[in-house]
């Protein structure tokens, strides 16, 4: 695993340093990269689909505080009224209580996934328009190459981040394209 990123490493520097050779030689070669973190936090698309994210959040932790403190009554009513109950009715209580925090243990790992779920729904759509955006950028702002700054870009020149304006026609762009 060391040795395939090492060469992908050296792979991208070898691609960029040939590239950056050919735009001395061409001066019509345009490049540019963008910081993809930073388009999906700081669209408006991105900034949607956190305030979806945010909103189920509230709603899953207002259910576990709510199954906690059921719970924890439950828990303290067993305490309280442990030595006054029978064996049978005791031994009732508690199996309920076990149940219900087997229960919640199987909610949040549920919720987990659920959240998980749906990151990975957003991230996927936004990627998908994100393609379509980039090649339409690209194309009008007669870009030969737009990398990402994550996927191996030791260093570049700021003037060729990219990622601002590409921003603004992903904003554009989701605006028109509304689904």
């Amino acid at each position: 695993m060391k040795k395939f990123l090492l060469v992908s490493v050296i792979a991208v520097s070898m691609i960029i340093m040939s590239l950056a050779s050919v735009q001395a030689a061409d001066t019509g070669f345009k490049f540019g990269y963008i910081d993809l973190q930073k388009v999906m936090a700081l669209s408006a698309q991105g900034q949607v689909a956190k305030g979806k994210m945010q909103a189920k959040q509230e709603e899953l932790r207002g259910i576990m505080q709510k199954k906690q403190a059921d719970i924890s009554a439950m828990k303290e009513e067993l305490e309280r009224q442990g030595m006054m109950l029978s064996a049978e009715k005791r031994k009732e209580k508690e199996t309920d209580y076990q149940k219900k925090v087997r229960d919640f243990k199987i909610f949040v790992s549920d919720s987990e996934k659920d959240m998980k779920a749906m990151e990975g729904d957003f991230l996927k759509k936004m990627l998908k328009d994100l393609e379509v955006v980039t090649t339409e950028f690209g194309k009008k702002g007669n870009y030969q190459l737009i990398l990402e700054k994550r996927s191996g870009i030791i260093y570049a020149e700021d003037s060729k981040d990219v990622t601002d304006e590409l921003i603004k026609a992903y904003d554009k762009w989701a605006a028109k394209n509304k689904k």
